[in-house]
C-alpha cells in the first residue's frame, strides 16, 4: 500500500499543517470546523503542539465533557 502524505498524521505539530482544517463533533451535538491554525492561536495552544496531544486535551465548551471525535482534513467538513 502507498503511503498518502496528503491526509495528516496525528504525529504532525500544528505548524505543519496549519491551513488543514480541525473537524469537531461531540455527543451533545455541538460541531466546530475551523482551520487548525486559527484554531490553535485563538486557544493559546503552541504551533509546536502534536496534533494527538491537541485532540487529547480537548473539551466541548457547552457540555464540558470530553469530545468523542476530531478529525484533521485538508478540506471543510470532511467528518
Amino acid at each position: 500500500m502507498a503511503a498518502n502524505y496528503n491526509r495528516p498524521k496525528p504525529i504532525d505539530p500544528i505548524s505543519y499543517r496549519q491551513d488543514c482544517y480541525i473537524n469537531i463533533r461531540c455527543a451533545c451535538g455541538r460541531r466546530v470546523c475551523e482551520p487548525l491554525g486559527q484554531f490553535a492561536r485563538a486557544r493559546r495552544v503552541p504551533l509546536e503542539t502534536r496534533i494527538y496531544e491537541l485532540i487529547a486535551r480537548l473539551r466541548c465548551s457547552v457540555c464540558r465533557r470530553r469530545v468523542p471525535y476530531a478529525d484533521v482534513t485538508r478540506y471543510r467538513g470532511s467528518n
